[in-house]
């Protein structure tokens, strides 16, 4: 790493101002100086975003304590301890900080006094100690329940490009917050859709993990059954890293499901064509026609906007097939309309008992109907949940769609319709959301155009749940593809990312740190971009890095196989060969064998550096150029020569 202090052009912090916070650290900004900006621009803010700002003394002696931390590292010490080391992040105020009051967005203003936390969340915990500096708390629909971002004592927060709209929520500020480039990224939560909907009406993105990947240890619950951390953040590649972070904190609390725990989904390279199938609800269910008065004046655009979002989804490889979305949409409908209410309604018990005024009077009227629902009614509804779980399955199955694409929202509102109807139109938002955690699909709300010229349309990617790295791979190159500013910035999605990459190398998303995997070489077919990568990615295998063998292999080409493909020989007078190295999770490995076709097999490798990896190898001897043993015919040509199989291909 350079020095702390680093050199960045204009020594004036505030020459930023029209940049992202990550182009600001790429260009050599120091720890402290990204923070300094980022308090000064959340301090600038007039959105009703923040309900506390950690005072900025504070944020500014952490920012040294990371310097001098980060100063005793090497660079690539510094890339695995604190991957996060020049980022600022936002968080909900519904989950816990240290030391910091916690509303939960209820009105607890003077003379009535919030309470302050003994301890943060596990996430933010997690973040903290990997180089993230927290800026302060983010205003939210009170105690989580609204999607609207008006239902706070704290001030209805605005929409980032236009004030007279929504900001979506629950998680109004958190989402407001990323898209002014006030911080570099922020946590919500997402219990009914709560993480999505702010990301699609800010023009950002919104990661929802997989229900228990991120702990809710320290969240003031809405559902408890149900609610799950967020991740707002301006480019999908930042979601993925800093959720690998944060999903290391799984196992603090007993509704927290490690990645261990969930079946891993299937994998994209990280370039090159790709092929896919998605699923889209049928016409009936996207009818954008159907959502209120309103919203009629912007029907026709988001109608628009949604025909371009599905092409450009089949553009990037996808193919496109109709589901049926009958579970789906009544799952979504068992939300507020079934037992579901009554444990919002135990969350809230203990205010309402105490201090009833201090709950927004719309959430108390929610809630106050969970009384209605009897214990026989709640076993009625869960039974009928799991058998709407296992049609859900079959619709994808059935339709053999990898993930699912809908609108992450149908329609948006001005400010003074909702409150003037908040209860309608905060159900016609949930529409595409409010099914994800009962049927357990994690999901991320990728921006992909505009509807109209000057609000934001975005798309929710989901499948079940394990499948988080597979959207991400999917979402990251249909947001790439977009050419969108992020957030209401001046810099484009391709301009963040390369700062990223600038700050902290290549990601290619790697397994969560407690999923048991095993590094494969692959020197032939399976590698990036030919015949049978295929099996890895399928498998949930990821590309990790190239590497070459030590000198004392030959190569030999099998080209009568169907694909072709090489093979590794020992051989005392051998080349140095080019390969490489994917990680695939353990689980996956008995099925990866079953593919291996003779004359190959799978054995120790040397490398160059001395270490040795399992990998790719010839093991029948005497086999043909066709693989085939015992029969003769000519023998695989020696290719060792080419250095590859892929410069033998060209």
């Amino acid at each position: 790493m350079t020095s702390m202090r680093r050199a960045f052009g204009c020594r004036q912090v505030r020459c930023f101002a029209t940049k992202t916070l990550q182009e600001m650290w790429a260009a050599g900004a120091s720890v402290t100086e990204v923070a300094e900006e980022s308090c000064a621009r959340a301090a600038a803010a007039d959105r009703n975003e923040w309900i506390h700002l950690i005072p900025k003394n504070q944020v500014l002696e952490r920012a040294e304590m990371l310097e001098k931390r980060a100063a005793s590292m090497s660079q690539e010490q510094r890339q695995q301890e604190l991957p996060l080391l020049g980022t600022t992040f936002a968080v909900k105020d519904n989950l816990m900080v240290k030391d910091v009051p916690s509303t939960n967005a209820m009105d607890l203003r003077p003379p009535r006094r919030a309470p302050i936390a003994h301890e943060s969340a596990a996430v933010v915990e997690k973040l903290q100690d990997h180089g993230a500096l927290v800026i302060g708390k983010t205003n939210l629909d009170c105690a989580a329940t609204g999607l609207v971002g008006v239902r706070s004592p704290y001030g209805a927060c605005q929409n980032s490009f236009d004030r007279e709209f929504l900001s979506g929520g629950s998680s109004s500020g958190s989402g407001v917050a990323v898209a002014l480039g006030q911080v570099s990224f922020s946590l919500g939560t997402d219990t009914a859709g709560s993480g999505r909907v702010p990301a699609a009406l800010n023009n950002i993105v919104g990661l929802k993990a997989s229900r228990g990947l991120l702990s809710t240890h320290g969240l003031l619950p809405a559902c408890k059954s149900l609610d799950c951390v967020s991740i707002f953040s301006l480019t999908v590649l930042e979601a993925q890293r800093i959720m690998e972070v944060a999903a290391k904190a799984s196992g603090a609390d007993p509704w927290d499901r490690p990645a261990k725990d969930l079946a891993q989904g299937p994998r994209l390279p990280p370039s090159g064509p790709v092929n896919f199938r998605f699923g889209i609800p049928s016409r009936p269910f996207v009818d954008f026609n159907s959502f209120g008065s309103a919203a009629q004046a912007r029907a026709q655009q988001y109608a628009e906007a949604w025909e371009r979002s599905v092409e450009a989804v089949k553009a990037i490889g996808g193919t496109c097939v109709e589901v049926d979305y009958s579970p789906f949409q009544e799952a979504a409908n068992l939300l507020y309309q079934g037992p579901w209410v009554a444990e919002r309604l135990s969350a809230l018990t203990n205010w309402l008992n105490a201090d009833a005024e201090v709950v927004d009077a719309t959430v108390r009227a929610i809630a106050e109907h969970g009384q209605e629902w009897s214990a026989q009614q709640c076993f009625e509804a869960m039974y009928r949940l799991q058998q709407l779980r296992l049609e859900a399955r079959q619709a994808l199955h059935e339709s053999q769609a990898q993930l699912l694409l809908t609108p992450t929202v149908g329609a948006t509102y001005a400010i003074q319709d909702v409150l003037a109807d908040p209860i309608a139109l905060n159900t016609n938002l949930g529409r595409y959301t409010n099914h994800m955690n009962l049927l357990d699909l994690c999901g991320i709300a990728v921006p992909t155009t505009f509807a109209g010229p000057t609000l934001p349309f975005g798309v929710t990617l989901s499948a079940f749940a394990g499948n988080d790295a597979f959207l991400c791979d999917v979402a990251r190159r249909l947001h790439g593809a977009a050419e969108l500013k992020v957030g209401a910035m001046e810099s484009s999605v391709h301009d963040v990312e390369k700062a990223v990459e600038v700050s902290n190398g290549k990601y290619y998303g790697p397994l969560p740190s407690d999923v048991e995997s095993f590094e494969v070489a692959v020197c032939g077919a399976h590698m990036e971009g030919l015949a049978l990568s295929w099996q890895l990615t399928e498998r949930g295998g990821r590309f990790v890095r190239t590497a070459k063998t030590a000198p004392r292999y030959r190569l030999v080409a099998f080209d009568g196989m169907k694909p072709p493909r090489p093979g590794l020989v020992d051989a005392s007078n051998g080349a140095a060969i080019e390969l490489e190295i994917w990680e695939l999770p353990a689980a996956a490995f008995g099925s990866f064998m079953k593919l291996v076709a003779s004359p190959l097999g799978i054995g120790w490798i040397e490398l160059d550096d001395g270490s040795r990896v399992q990998g790719f190898r010839q093991v029948d001897v005497g086999a043909n150029s066709h693989g085939v043993v015992g029969v003769g015919g000519d023998p695989p040509p020696d290719i060792t020569e080419y250095g590859s199989w892929r410069n033998f291909l060209k």
